[in-house]
C-alpha cells in the first residue's frame, strides 16, 4: 500500500513539473526614428506557428514591454515588431520596405529564473538583442 502511495505522490509532483510554465519578457525600443515616421508599433511573441502574446499598441518612441508564458525547457521562438501603416498591421522588415528588420528568431532556454528579452531596434544599425540589459544605441 505505501508502494502505492508513493507511486502517486511522484507521479502527481511529475506531472505539474512538466506542466509547468516560464515566463519571458520582452522589453522594446526604438533608436534613429526619422521625423513624421513614428508609427504605432506593437511586438508579438510566436512559438511553433502559435502566438503567445503580444504588446500594447505604442508609438516607436515610446517603446514598451510585455511578459508571455512559455513552456519550461528549449525552444525557438520569434519576437516580430509590426507597424501600423495607412490602419493595417504589417510586419516591420525590409521585405515590407522599412529600413530594418524589427525581429529576431532564435533559440533559448526557458526556465524559473527571470527570462527577459531586451531589444533595440536602432533604425540606423539595425535590431540588437541581450538577455542581461538594453543595449546601447549605435554612435
Amino acid at each position: 500500500m505505501k508502494s502505492i502511495q508513493v507511486f502517486f505522490l511522484a507521479f502527481f509532483f511529475a506531472a505539474t513539473a512538466f506542466g509547468q510554465n516560464a515566463t519571458l519578457t520582452v522589453t522594446f525600443k526604438f533608436a534613429g526614428i526619422t521625423e513624421g515616421y513614428d508609427h504605432t508599433c506593437k511586438s508579438q511573441v510566436w512559438m511553433n506557428g502559435e502566438l503567445l502574446g503580444e504588446s500594447s499598441e505604442v508609438k516607436e518612441s515610446v517603446g514598451g514591454s510585455f511578459t508571455v508564458d512559455i513552456p519550461y525547457g528549449e525552444h525557438t521562438v520569434r519576437v516580430i515588431n509590426l507597424a501600423q501603416y495607412e490602419g493595417e498591421w504589417e510586419e516591420h522588415t525590409i521585405e515590407n520596405n522599412y529600413s530594418i528588420d524589427c525581429l529576431w528568431r532564435g533559440s533559448h532556454t526557458y526556465s524559473k529564473k527571470a527570462n527577459k528579452l531586451f531589444m533595440l531596434h536602432d533604425l540606423d544599425a539595425g535590431t540588437v538583442i541581450s538577455w542581461k540589459k538594453m543595449p546601447k544605441l549605435s554612435k
